[in-house]
């Protein structure tokens, strides 16, 4: 008996812990950016994103974020914009409906601190990307916040006559505020 209990012991210890699984609460979520334009800042927010969400802070090599942008919920509030990102020099929605971020790796750097490693496919264009955010776990709920930089040429969006910067720049700041449940 001993020998069955020691033997189902080390089966149990050698399959991996599983991260909790995390519902992001839309009401309370958003994915936006920053940009410029003839060299004023302009905000917005991808409207329709969904992820598969894997977060414990004790057991990072098990925790993973694989997302799905719509990108044609992109909304700056200028009809003007949000019409010209539609075509086909910037996202080109009708054949590249959706972005995605695939975590590779997340690591600790300081108290509720974290850094994703991930890599960031638009336009079938696909760069490694670092995101930094925060993750405050309270009870079933949990905060996440976040920031990165991104180039948008890196991904082919705002090429041809946009793809100087003079005009709309090359930086974009993409944020990460999200609200989630157990």
């Amino acid at each position: 008996m001993t020998r069955l209990l020691v033997s189902a012991w080390l089966v149990l210890a050698a399959i991996p812990a599983l991260a909790s699984d995390w519902t992001i609460d839309h009401d309370n979520s958003r994915l936006g950016f920053v940009g410029t334009q003839s060299g004023a800042e302009f905000t917005g927010e991808f409207e329709k994103f969904e992820a598969d969400m894997r977060f414990d802070p004790d057991n990072l090599e098990a925790s993973s974020f694989d997302v799905t942008i719509d990108v044609t919920s992109f909304n700056s509030s200028s009809s003007d914009r949000d019409s010209t990102v539609a075509g086909q020099d910037w996202f080109w929605f009708s054949q590249f409906p959706a972005a995605t971020y695939t975590t590779e790796s997340i690591r600790q750097t300081g108290p509720d601190e974290y850094e994703a490693l991930g890599k960031l496919t638009i336009r079938k264009k696909t760069r490694t990307v670092n995101l930094p955010f925060k993750w405050v776990i309270d009870g079933d709920t949990a905060k996440m916040d976040g920031q990165t930089t991104l180039t948008r040429t890196h991904f082919n969006v705002g090429i041809g006559e946009w793809r100087s910067g003079k005009t709309v720049g090359l930086k974009v700041d993409v944020q990460v505020d999200l609200t989630l449940t157990r």
